[in-house]
């Protein structure tokens, strides 16, 4: 495989490091708002984001041999389409700067930071400024892969008690303990935060209801880091309107970007991030570093990371 197509404009010093690791590869990129039929053809292998191959352009890949997403949603791209192509992802790379952002906003919402800060543009000494504490919180999260996990094992360091969910309730490292996805319900009353950091699949679209929100305490905080698709928006809007729990902090929309009108911008009770939780200096570096060691094993694909099964989605 020669030919290397990226959507994505890469540092220099990266690029140079591909021409190492396969010789004589011709590398060349396009923007994802301007790619033609005739690079689509070049391409054995795409480099993309995942967001810039819609079904109507897969015959025009007609040399295509692998697929390097640089992320970890794949739900854009037409998998169904796509059997015959290795395709890879970047899954794992985001538990640092994911943990971080979410830890971040928590303590944001619990320290009142931004009214502290409000107070000191407008030079008033709050006397009783009482904030919540982190120390023993009850925080559940859904998706215990490698940033669940990360985010768990960094929260106990604050004292915090953590719950995960997954397909089968299996035990994982950073949990205190763990219940299959399916008994939510059965649980979701003792959360303190609720954190989501699961993919789009069928299995999780529409996952959370009224009625997962209504069995939350009147307090408690909703994290969705994962995707927007977990909750429908109107689940959201009646969360808000009627202040069923606390306070929602929401990196993750149905609909990106949110547009200017948005009623989402109009309550007090939302925490809005633009999907910026993943998205820092290091990202690239970490991406390419699977990408890296997927190039020496070509020759073996059972030694490769991230090699996605198309029928799962993931």
């Amino acid at each position: 495989m020669k030919n290397i197509v990226s959507t994505i404009k890469l540092p220099e010093k990266i690029i140079s490091r591909i021409k190492e690791l396969l010789p004589g590869a011709e590398y060349e990129y396009v923007s994802p708002k301007k790619i033609s039929a005739e690079e689509r053809g070049r391409a054995e292998i795409f480099i993309t984001y995942g967001t810039d191959m819609e079904e109507g352009h897969v015959e025009e890949f007609k040399n295509l041999k692998w697929i390097m997403v640089m992320s970890a949603g794949l739900e854009m791209m037409p998998l169904e389409k796509l059997d015959d192509v290795l395709i890879t992802n970047a899954t794992g790379i985001h538990k640092i700067q994911m943990t971080e952002y979410t830890i971040g906003l928590i303590l944001s919402y619990y320290k009142d930071f931004y009214q502290l800060y409000e107070d000191q543009k407008s030079g008033y000494w709050r006397d009783n400024a009482f904030t919540t504490e982190l120390y023993d919180k009850n925080v559940h999260i859904l998706g215990t892969g490698s940033i669940g996990s990360h985010l768990a094992k960094v929260l106990s360091a604050f004292g915090v008690n953590t719950v995960g969910y997954n397909t089968n309730g299996r035990t994982v490292e950073g949990f205190d303990r763990s219940h299959p996805l399916e008994e939510l319900m059965d649980h979701i009353g003792e959360a303190d935060i609720l954190v989501n950091i699961l993919p789009s699949t069928d299995a999780t679209t529409d996952l959370l209801t009224e009625a997962h929100f209504y069995a939350m305490k009147d307090d408690a905080v909703f994290v969705n880091i994962g995707r927007g698709d977990v909750v429908p928006d109107e689940v959201l809007f009646k969360v808000l309107e009627e202040k069923i729990i606390g306070h929602l902090i929401i990196d993750v929309f149905n609909e990106e970007p949110l547009e200017s009108d948005s009623p989402f911008y109009k309550y007090d009770n939302i925490t809005i991030t633009p999907h910026a939780s993943s998205k820092t200096s290091g990202y690239i570096e970490r991406a390419f570093d699977i990408f890296e060691h997927n190039i020496k094993h070509l020759n073996d694909i059972s030694e490769m990371k991230n090699v996605i099964d198309i029928e799962k989605g993931y």
